[in-house]
């Protein structure tokens, strides 16, 4: 049985992968350390100088006017904004778990049908090298390519043959019929783990929400340039901390929204521990198999050397 051919699953294709033109990725590559820190640190140095530039052209005098009322809406800005940031944040964070547990129950699902196949002799070959094939696509060729924001059509037709191969198997044994109906639930328990890791929300937060998180953002650093104080030293601390918060916070939400790019990335470990235990499991099986009948053979002909020398101290008493 071959490869799927991708035309039988337009639309099932549709429902578990989505496809390249459904997905918006903007290749800034600030979610890599390399690029975000000195883009924080840049940003925030630029933002220092316009606070420093306004103090300086509009006066200590005209900015301390500001101050009774600036506060007051400085306080309702900046907490609408810290709650808003807040829970965006959390939400960013409990994505990236959700995709951290997701790769590891589809990972899980493949050792698990790996392990029930053998119970399956006539389909144990293809699901076998199926399932190699799709762990080596994902791990080497599919994770690559999420970072981009795409998906590897390879590793959906492995995974659409391999439940075909499943729907295909006609129990004949008791133990088979027995396996059998957990055997197709772990495999569309591993093609929902795929549609969930592949889907769009994965590759990062929609653009409305960045919108609304930037202008809330220069609005709330825009609220403390009308403020200042004596000691321009430590008033120029204050304003770098308070924004460098803010910075942080968007970082946060940039590196956890998208949970396959970037330095900070959910890994495909668990496929690779799938793989070394699926070849230990086969070692082991094979070993197990092959053991009892070189053992009985060993064993046969001591036995059959030890039963001859019985035999024949008898007949020597006898003779003598």
């Amino acid at each position: 049985m071959g490869i799927v051919e991708p035309t039988q699953w337009k639309i099932i294709n549709k429902i578990i992968d989505p496809t390249k033109e459904q997905i918006m990725y903007i290749p800034t590559h600030l979610d890599y350390f390399w690029v975000g820190v000195p883009a924080i640190i840049i940003t925030t140095i630029l933002i220092l100088c316009a606070q420093t530039l306004v103090k300086r052209y509009v006066g200590d005098e005209t900015i301390r006017k500001c101050h009774e009322v600036g506060g007051f809406y400085l306080a309702m800005v900046g907490t609408f904004y810290a709650v808003l940031l807040g829970l965006i944040v959390i939400d960013a964070m409990t994505r990236f778990q959700q995709a951290e547990k997701i790769v590891s129950v589809e990972a899980s699902s493949l050792i698990k049908i790996y392990i029930d196949a053998e119970r399956f002799p006539e389909q144990k070959e293809k699901l076998e090298k199926i399932i190699e094939e799709y762990v080596h696509e994902t791990t080497e060729v599919e994770f690559p390519l999420m970072e981009k924001g795409e998906i590897s059509t390879k590793a959906r037709d492995l995974a659409f043959s391999m439940l075909q191969i499943v729907k295909s198997i006609e129990p004949m044994t008791e133990n088979q019929k027995a396996i059998y109906p957990n055997l197709l639930t772990l495999t569309y328990e591993f093609l929902d783990s795929r549609r969930d890791r592949t889907r769009s929300n994965n590759f990062g937060e929609p653009v409305a929400e960045w919108v609304i998180l930037i202008i809330g953002a220069i609005i709330t650093i825009t609220y403390t340039f009308f403020f200042t104080m004596e000691s321009d030293g430590i008033h120029l601390l204050m304003r770098g901390m308070a924004t460098l918060m803010i910075l942080m916070s968007l970082y946060l939400i940039l590196l956890f929204g998208s949970p396959f790019s970037g330095d900070l990335k959910v890994s495909p470990e668990p496929f690779r521990t799938m793989t070394r235990v699926g070849s230990y499991y086969k070692e082991k099986v094979t070993t197990t198999s092959a053991g009892p009948i070189n053992h009985s053979s060993e064993s046969l002909i001591p036995q059959k050397k030890y039963n001859d020398k019985e035999r024949s101290k008898p007949k020597t008493a006898r003779s003598r």
